[in-house]
């Protein structure tokens, strides 16, 4: 059985791994040589396995490590907090989120993504009524569900809620910040006593912090949010209709008509117009990938400011990139990789082939080189996907995002 010197150890082995895989990510994000770049990502994509076979290890060492232990009541300043022993009923209060991000909650599901997840029990011999409520302390209005558990031995005398509070957008809109909150947690049962009633700890991650994924603290496990990246995507804002006008002027016939025409000359009058007109000037900054801590991500600029600072890392590039080609009637992708993004687009339109760009190459190259390097990298990653790994690329079509899943633009 695994100890902590143990478990020290392997911390160590994934750091290094981790480490090892960032360098490979950031020589493969820079270069422009595609022979390099097949031996940079055939480098990348064994780190990474490795890097996944070291956290697995780590993850399943630490979890025979706290079963073994005697098992403490880890609830938190309980005001008030009630058994089977005393009540008849049981109520457990578990966190699903320990990072909660401000910028895209309110797109999040409550089935799928809630921040609290409450188990009841009841075993009297009676049915009980129950109110059950729930709140970010200051920055939400209340989470309420009434419901009603039958009596013991009955199919529904044990019920589990989960609750995602509505947060305030005026209140969030000020987290520009990593910002410690409480998630306020209340089981009371209608006409009785209260049950449980606790305070949780929880971050709130500030506002242009756009995440990959969240640690789930119930399961361990990571929650994929990616798919949130698309409410980054903003074609309607005025100043990137304005600029499309601007690469319209790049193009042959001096118009953007999505898919009625050639669509890789309309990409290329967007990679001309933000390489000549734009100036966009790439800055290096990996996606942050951590899994010692409870959030993958990364702080990113809107479209509008990537247009006013004329820069952008890889991500600021893909979302800007695929805000001009939405605008434009073009459906666009955004391509997640470890460590990476960029940008791809649906040719022709509804026929599930695509064409890739690498975003971070356009103040240093020329569209054909960049097409190719996104190509280039696409494959590979897609290839290592499909053998069993889908988290080493995924590809989110705004079309499906903002059909199926109901991702709007920020702004």
């Amino acid at each position: 059985m695994a100890d902590s010197a143990d478990i020290t150890t392997l911390r160590k082995t994934a750091y290094d791994w981790r480490l090892r895989a960032h360098a490979l990510q950031q020589e493969a994000s820079q270069t422009t040589d595609p022979a390099q770049l097949a031996h940079l990502l055939d480098a990348a994509g064994k780190a990474e396995a490795m890097l996944a076979e070291a956290e697995a290890t780590l993850q399943t060492a630490e979890a025979v490590l706290a079963a073994a232990q005697p098992k403490i009541d880890d609830k938190r300043r309980h005001v008030v907090t009630r058994s089977m022993a005393t009540t008849q009923l049981e109520a457990t209060v578990r966190l699903r989120m320990a990072h909660v991000p401000t910028a895209t909650y309110h797109l999040l599901n409550e089935a799928e993504n809630p921040l609290i997840e409450i188990s009841l029990e009841n075993s009297a011999l009676k049915p009980r009524r129950l109110r059950i409520s729930s709140r970010l302390e200051g920055y939400s209005a209340d989470a309420i569900d009434t419901i009603e558990l039958e009596a013991r031995g009955k199919p529904n005398a044990t019920r589990t809620v989960t609750q995602l509070p509505t947060l305030f957008p005026e209140r969030v809109r000020a987290v520009h910040e990593l910002t410690r909150a409480s998630v306020t947690v209340l089981v009371e049962e209608i006409g009785g006593q209260i049950e449980t009633h606790e305070s949780l700890p929880v971050w709130l991650l500030a506002r242009n912090a756009a995440p990959l994924a969240v640690r789930d603290p119930t399961s361990g496990g990571w929650v994929d949010l990616s798919r949130y990246f698309g409410a980054f995507v903003t074609p309607n804002r005025r100043e990137i209709m304005l600029f499309l006008r601007q690469a319209a002027r790049r193009h042959p016939e001096g118009r953007l008509t999505g898919y009625q025409s050639d669509v890789l000359l309309q990409v290329q009058a967007i990679f001309d117009a933000l390489k000549q007109d734009a100036k966009i000037t790439y800055v290096n900054s990996l996606i942050a990938f951590n899994p010692e801590e409870s959030a993958r991500g990364q702080r990113v600029r809107l479209p509008r400011e990537c247009l006013e600072e004329q820069q952008a890392n890889c991500m600021d590039g893909a979302l800007l990139f695929a805000s001009l080609l939405e605008a434009a009637t073009i459906n666009p992708a955004l391509v997640i990789i470890p460590g990476h993004a960029f940008v791809g687009w649906e040719t022709p339109q509804n026929s599930g082939a695509w064409g890739y760009l690498e975003t971070t190459m356009i103040d240093t190259n020329e569209f054909d080189e960049a097409h190719a390097i996104g190509q280039q990298k696409a494959d590979f990653w897609e290839k290592r996907a499909a053998a069993g790994k889908p988290e080493l690329f995924r590809r989110w079509s705004l079309r499906e995002l903002r059909a199926v899943y109901g991702i709007t633009p920020l702004e």
